[in-house]
């Protein structure tokens, strides 16, 4: 066993000189990678004022527990949001993958053989010897590629830019999922207010219809009145079950969205309420630079650019190194004497001298590649500037269409109030009530659809801006 050690010694001396040199990396040959400049402004057209606080946790601007709890929970529980954290551990273990590439791959390779050789075979000339014979073999192997050129550090570049964009994959489907459940949630507190609205007109449509049959038992009015009465009562009451059926389908996603089961999940009943938080203005445009997708396209970029430097590499020589130190015997017991060492080594040098153009067109590939996705980059850059710039505009056309339909919301039942007057006196027909009923309603109800949709641009706002602020 002394001389097992003295040669194992020797050759993890060999393989710790070797990790250190191959730690000296250098990029070789190949394109340094440097971000493209992006059409950005200074600040979004929409936005101008004093620079904002940048926040992750953007649900939280809402200060709504409950919302809060559900964004909390999609990212805990939701089965498609675990799938694509899986997906990011994969790319992960490729990047070390890569990495071993450059180091030296150390083996023991133990065999036993028993063969008999030919009675035909001479070992010298008019000697045959024919005869069997064991033999035991313990050798530990040794293969090194020397980076001389930067392939192998060309190719680990390339996996931890796929690993960046697995990771900005991941942080893109986290928000999609985030705002989807805000989203959600928002629209079927949308509804509920609405649903308020709709059961406050079908309580006053029930009075009034029980008013119109009073009058026709008593003779005042005919018949047609109460028929158009019981007609509108109907009518919100059938509003009434849409929208209840709207909010049950938007209940069932949102489960999915938290991982839950449809059976047995509730959110409770809570009107929509408030305004939603003001974006601060002055954001600088920056800010898109550290969106999920934006982050994916530039490190598609990177990864272009290395895969560049690995297709220019594949022009230059390349050098390996391959060896093997142990003991070979026929008998078993002989196997760690000293007679019984053995060892080998080949350098070997590849010069890539013709390949039928192969190399060529690899690297005009790969630098066409990177051309591509430059201007898939710039043009994902401008999609997301008019993304932000849109939701900001809608926001600020969504305050003054709010402001015109709360007036036009006192307008209409103020002027409901008046034809019922003028209908209980006989100064006014059947059918103006049933108008004016009819418009204070539908202005009631757009202004609640504005109050959620003025909600869900300020989500959507918030996810064209990468969920940071």
């Amino acid at each position: 066993m002394n001389h097992y050690t003295r040669h194992f010694g020797r050759l993890a001396a060999l393989v710790l000189l070797l990790g250190s040199t191959a730690c000296i990396s250098t990029r070789g040959v190949g394109p340094a990678y440097e971000r493209p400049e992006s059409p950005l402004p200074e600040a979004f057209g929409e936005a101008q004022g004093a620079a904002a606080e940048r926040r992750a946790d953007w649900w939280s601007a809402f200060d709504d527990a409950s919302l809060e709890a559900l964004v909390l929970a999609v990212r805990e529980n939701n089965r498609e949001l675990r799938a694509g954290l899986a997906r990011l551990n994969q790319a992960r273990a490729l990047v070390g993958a890569a990495r071993t590439e450059g180091m030296p791959q150390i083996a023991v390779e133990p065999s036993f053989q028993r063969a008999r050789t030919s009675d035909r075979l001479e070992v010298f000339p008019g000697v045959t010897a024919g005869r069997t014979a064991n033999t035991t073999t313990l050798p530990f192997t040794l293969g090194w590629e020397l980076d001389l050129f930067g392939r192998i550090q060309h190719s680990i570049e390339a996996a931890q830019a796929d690993m960046d964009i697995a990771e900005a994959d991941f942080d893109a489907l986290l928000l999609l999922l985030e705002t989807e459940a805000a989203s959600t949630y928002l629209s079927m507190r949308t509804i509920d207010l609405e649903l308020s609205v709709v059961a406050r007109s079908v309580e006053t449509f029930r009075e009034s219809a029980a008013l119109i049959r009073r009058r026709f038992d008593l003779g005042a009015v005919s018949e047609l009145d109460v028929a158009r009465a019981d007609s509108l009562l109907a009518s919100r009451e059938a509003d009434q079950f849409a929208l209840q059926r709207a909010r049950t389908t938007a209940q069932y996603a949102l489960a999915v969205l938290v991982g839950e089961t449809a059976t047995g999940f509730q959110v409770e009943s809570a009107p929509l309420a408030g305004q939603p938080p003001s974006v601060p203005p002055g954001l600088p445009s920056e800010l898109l630079l550290a969106r999920p997708d934006l982050r994916r396209s530039e490190r598609r970029l990177a990864a272009e650019n290395a895969r560049v430097g690995v297709a220019t590499a594949a022009f230059y020589p390349s050098l390996s190194l391959t060896g093997s130190a142990g003991w070979q015997a026929t008998d078993a017991s002989d196997l760690f004497d000293t007679d019984a060492k053995t060892w080998a080594i080949r350098p070997q040098l590849y010069l890539p001298l013709f390949q039928g153009g192969r190399n060529q067109a690899n690297l005009d590939r790969s630098r066409a590649r990177y051309e591509e996705v430059v201007e898939d980059y710039q043009n994902s850059v401008l999609i997301a500037l008019s993304e932000v710039e849109s939701a900001l505009a809608t926001q600020r056309f969504l305050e003054s269409q709010s402001a015109a339909q709360q007036r036009a919301v006192v307008a209409a039942l103020r002027a409901r109030d008046v034809s019922m007057t003028q209908y209980e006196v006989g100064t006014a027909d059947f059918l103006d009530v049933l108008d004016a009923e009819r418009t204070a309603l539908d202005a009631q109800r757009s202004e609640a659809r504005l109050r959620g949709e003025a909600f869900l641009n300020t989500v959507q706002l918030l996810r064209s801006l990468g969920g940071r602020w």
